[in-house]
């Protein structure tokens, strides 16, 4: 297996958006492109990500997987310069990624074995999409994060709101239809499930200000999150907070 990004930073971004989630994590490299899907330490949430093979510079792969420690990983491509070609390839019981610019730099780590079996997506009916800007996403969750460590996602056809309430206070978001903040709403039932902002914080993190996120809810079940990097897509899913009686 061996393909390369023409921007290193690319595939910085991508596992900036894994590394904040999980803590070790599988890459399959099949006919469509790079893909991974892993949860995280606490079952909590998922992340599912995908760059085509259309987007790598070069690609060569008859289905292998790299099983690797994300930590480590993201410390490597951090070093990643803005010129730099990325290399990446899958050698006796490690990898290799091979950094060319003004200089040629190369690493190696470890593989690890995790499986080899990609976990299945979940498979929910949602009632609601809603398409946001990143930067009031990121704005309003620091709002709510001043008063509680869990956020209310609400949708109906007129309105997403955002909500937070504990021992210090309420804060109460409303983006209405039509408003520039919201780039899409389709609503089909009304939805509202509570989120711990602590993981909503570490998922958007990695969307550029201007960027788009969909929201997928329905009352009580886990909230899907997707946007682009670069050509690529992440996918987030959270478990929700079930309230008791």
């Amino acid at each position: 297996m061996e393909v390369t990004f023409a921007s290193a930073k690319q595939f910085q971004s991508l596992i900036s958006a894994v590394s904040a989630l999980v803590e070790e994590g599988e890459f399959f490299f099949d006919e469509e492109g790079m893909k991974l899907r892993a949860m995280d330490p606490s079952q909590i949430a998922m992340v599912d990500l995908f760059y085509p093979k259309s987007a790598f510079e070069s690609y060569s792969s008859s289905g292998e997987s790299i099983g690797v420690n994300m930590a480590d990983l993201e410390k490597v491509v951090k070093r990643a310069k803005a010129e730099d070609r990325l290399t990446i390839k899958k050698g006796d019981g490690r990898l290799v990624l091979v950094f060319k610019g003004k200089t040629k730099r190369t690493f190696t780590l470890p593989l690890m074995d995790l499986g080899g079996v990609m976990p299945k997506e979940p498979s929910i009916p949602f009632d609601a999409e809603v398409k946001v800007y990143a930067d009031f996403l990121k704005d309003s969750f620091k709002d709510a994060s001043i008063v509680s460590s869990h956020v209310v996602l609400k949708a109906t056809k007129e309105a997403f709101y955002i909500e937070a309430r504990g021992d210090k206070g309420e804060v109460n978001i409303v983006a209405e239809k039509g408003e520039d903040v919201i780039a899409g709403l389709d609503v089909k039932a009304d939805s509202r499930a509570i989120f711990p902002l602590g993981y909503l914080n570490d998922l958007i993190s990695s969307a550029e200000s201007t960027m788009i996120v969909s929201l997928y809810l329905k009352t009580d079940a886990p909230l899907k999150m997707v946007y682009n990097i670069g050509d690529g897509r992440v996918s987030y899913y959270v478990a929700p907070r079930i309230e008791s009686a």
